[in-house]
Formats: C-alpha cells, sequence, structure tokens
C-alpha cells in the first residue's frame, strides 16, 4: 500500500489547475510596508504574489494570515531559522493561534547554527521535525475554512534583501504540498535527521519518491551538462 501511494504521487507530481479568471493581487512592498499592509485581507479563493525589500519576514506573514483566517496547522520548509522567528513561532503555538506545527529544515542547519537547531528541538520536540536537503521555501496553512499555500524566497529569519511570496487559497494545492510533506514524515523517524551525518541525510534524500515510471535526470541530460 505505501508503495501504491508512493507510485501514485510520484505519477502525479505535476499539478495542473484547471480554473477560469483569478484575480490575482499583485503588489509591489519596496517601501516601509509591514505585513499587514503589504498582503491585506486575504479573502477565500486569493492569489497574492508579493515582492519585497525584506522589511518583514516569513513569520511576519503568518501571524498575519493567521489574524485574518484563525487558528491553523503549519508546515514551514526553510532552510534556515533565527532565534527570534523561533520564539514567535512558539508564542504564537502557546497562544493556541498554531494548533499543530511541522518543519522541515536542511541537514546542514545543524552544524550552521547548532544553537538555533537546539532551541528548535526545546520548543517544538523532535517529532514536529524532519531533516533533508532543502532549499525549498514554502509554508502551508490549513483549517476548517482556508487552505492557504505559500510559496516564497524567504527563509525563517531577517534578511534585508530582495524577497517574493506568493499566497493561494488552494484546496487541491494544499493536497499536493500535504502528500509530499506526509512522505517525508513517514520515511523519517522523529530524531533520526538529528542523530546521522549530513552525508547519511543525503543519502536518504536521493531515496525519497524514487518508485515509479519517471526516471531522474542524468547529469549529461541537463544544458548544464550539455554545455560541459
Amino acid at each position: 500500500m505505501k508503495q501504491k501511494k508512493c507510485l501514485e504521487l510520484l505519477e502525479s507530481a505535476q499539478y495542473v489547475k484547471k480554473r477560469g479568471k483569478v484575480d490575482r493581487k499583485i503588489v509591489m512592498a519596496c517601501r516601509l510596508e509591514n505585513a499587514k499592509q503589504a498582503i491585506g485581507t486575504i479573502d477565500p479563493g486569493c492569489e497574492i504574489y508579493g515582492f519585497t525589500k525584506g522589511q518583514f519576514s516569513l513569520i511576519d506573514i503568518l501571524e498575519h494570515c493567521l489574524d485574518q483566517i484563525g487558528p491553523s496547522d503549519i508546515t514551514v520548509s526553510t532552510w534556515s531559522a533565527a532565534s527570534g522567528d523561533i520564539r514567535a513561532a512558539f508564542r504564537l503555538m502557546q497562544e493556541n493561534r498554531i494548533k499543530s506545527m511541522r518543519f522541515i529544515i536542511d541537514s546542514s542547519f545543524k552544524g550552521r547554527k547548532p544553537e538555533f537547531c537546539k532551541e528548535l528541538l526545546q520548543k517544538f520536540g523532535a517529532d514536529c521535525i524532519r531533516v533533508s536537503s532543502v532549499h525549498a521555501k514554502f509554508m502551508t496553512m490549513k483549517n476548517d475554512r482556508y487552505n492557504l499555500v505559500i510559496r516564497t524566497s524567504m527563509n525563517l529569519n531577517n534578511n534585508p534583501r530582495f524577497e517574493n511570496f506568493e499566497i493561494s487559497d488552494d484546496p487541491e494545492l494544499m493536497s499536493f504540498m500535504t502528500e509530499i510533506v506526509d512522505e517525508i514524515w513517514k520515511t523519517q523517524k522523529a530524531h533520526e535527521g538529528f542523530e546521522c551525518s549530513r552525508s547519511a541525510n543525503d543519502n536518504k534524500f536521493s531515496t525519497l519518491f524514487n518508485n515509479g515510471s519517471i526516471v531522474p535526470a542524468h547529469p549529461s541530460d541537463l544544458i548544464t551538462g550539455k554545455l560541459a
């Protein structure tokens, strides 16, 4: 059954949305706008794209969206995280605004920021965290009324550089992302990613979603390989 599920996920590893006209809100927030001013109201079915100078971070987007849609189950995928953002997420959980929290972090994080990694473990517990080879930054926020999927260049830290984000209320996209996250959770036990080496985590990553008819690209098939 597990292999069949993985095969189904792999063979449907595309998300194609057939929809009519979408009212997409596009925001140039390159002055001093905060998350509330830049994003504004979250409506059902929303599509919001924003471009910033990094004056607010992913945790600010999270808090504003919680203000708009109410308590939610949260998943965050990030390459890095800062202590202040970890504490802010924990505060939101203590206030019952976050119903559950899951983090996917890069295998280099414990070597680059051991003190922040320790804080993440202490505050949220090992079962809320999985370690992999991660450069994808995204966040999902789900409750009874909303299925927000946020794709972004932002990590879970303050970074005063050009950043972007896109917020979609989309049940099908939420289902797609949730299946990917659930598969990562099923193939790694709590604490496993912290107890093994980075190379072991990278090897584990290479086996994810490897079943099925889709064959990973050979380096010679890539444009960089053809130019070599």
